[in-house]
């Protein structure tokens, strides 16, 4: 869902170009590269800020002399970020290992995605971002039945009345078992109505591989799959416009450990799950956002939505910026549909038919209430 406007309070309408520049450089360092220097001076806070927006403010070093003039607070701010974030994932990793536990008895294919495993695989590091959830892909068809499981373990679905259009329109639903808890993300799809969606969605749940937590086992996405649910994120980031340099890494990451086999048949599982041009679009943009910070190239075939290295940084990193000329939503589809006119017009189909359920459901309940309130003595 887009982000509330209100939580780029501090940074928008900020000259934050410096900050930004001052992330790139530590986010391409963290991947490995030698980058140029970044500017001698930031804001500590914007900076800080830019990164948690964008998930990736653990990725920046601790150390004051690392960083430019001024940034010595963003230590204490960083060390207390950290121990949280070590806590909240503890407790999704636990919860995570308990979900596979209980649909591994009932026999049911499932494939855990994002989380702390991830970026053990990716980063060698389970605490790189902070983790509220355990996401959970699963076939439509099982959804009942995990359902069932969950609330037996006593999770309680979320969304009130809105559920129904969660499940069905979004393809996912929320639980939750204790207010500070970790809350499970049921799904089973991995894009929201209006953007390009996976062709075969049971293709993610067949090439799940095994990792180990203390002892048990827990389904996650293959290397390559990794890959394109990474491009998926960015796509969908750009739609909300969200920040989403943290995605871009995953992507970079992904695609970095790659074998020369995986890497050599990732474009055709894209091709084959209709995601060519999510893929393209994903991995051009990440070579904008590191254009001069990198000099490896990450492109995976065509650019079906070239833009400007500089628009599209801040499309993906700063989306607050009121200076940026957003290309139209219909537009970018129309790309990433591949220009196919049945595609293009089924998700279009798509979007306007999760709206108008959500239409219906809210007038539904405005009517409720008003009946309620009229019926008080």
């Amino acid at each position: 869902m887009p982000f509330d406007p209100g939580q780029f309070a501090l940074v928008s309408g900020r000259d934050v170009s410096a900050e930004t520049a001052v992330l790139l450089h530590h986010l391409a360092r963290r991947l490995g590269d030698t980058p140029p220097p970044p500017p001698p001076a930031a804001d500590p806070q914007l900076l800080f800020e830019i990164a948690r927006l964008n998930k990736v403010a653990l990725f920046l070093p601790r150390d004051p002399q690392a960083l430019p003039e001024g940034c010595a607070p963003l230590r204490g701010w960083l060390d207390a970020m950290r121990l949280k974030t070590m806590t909240m994932n503890r407790r999704s990793l636990k919860a995570g290992a308990e979900v596979a536990g209980l649909l591994a008895a009932a026999g049911i294919a499932h494939v855990q995605f994002k989380g702390p495993l991830q970026q053990l695989a990716l980063y060698g590091d389970a605490n790189a971002k902070p983790v509220g959830d355990v996401d959970l892909l699963v076939a439509e068809a099982d959804g009942p039945r995990v359902r069932g499981l969950l609330e037996a373990a006593g999770f309680r679905a979320q969304g009130g009345r809105l559920a129904g259009w969660w499940w069905r329109s979004l393809g996912e639903l929320h639980f939750a078992r204790e207010a500070l808890g970790p809350v499970v993300d049921l799904h089973h799809r991995v894009q929201q109505p209006g953007s390009p969606d996976p062709r075969r969605i049971g293709a993610f749940l067949d090439n799940a591989v095994p990792m180990d937590f203390e002892g048990k086992v827990i389904p996650v996405l293959s290397a390559s799959d990794r890959c394109l649910l990474a491009a998926i994120s960015v796509v969908k980031a750009l739609f909300g416009r969200e920040p989403c340099a943290g995605y871009l890494m995953d992507l970079r990451a992904s695609l970095a450990l790659l074998s020369p086999d995986e890497a050599k048949a990732l474009p055709r599982l894209a091709a084959e799950q209709g995601l060519t041009e999510t893929l393209g679009f994903a991995s051009h943009a990440l070579d904008a956002v590191f254009a001069g910070l990198s000099a490896r190239s990450f492109a995976i075939g065509g650019n079906p939505l070239p833009l400007p290295a500089d628009k599209l940084r801040r499309m993906l990193v700063t989306p607050w910026d009121a200076g940026i000329d957003w290309p139209r939503r219909r537009s970018v589809l129309w790309a990433l549909c591949g220009r196919a006119p049945l595609r293009y017009a089924r998700e279009t189909a798509r979007a306007a038919r999760s709206e108008a359920y959500r239409r219906s459901l809210g007038l539904a309940l405005s009517r409720q209430a008003t009946t309620a309130e009229g019926s008080r003595p």
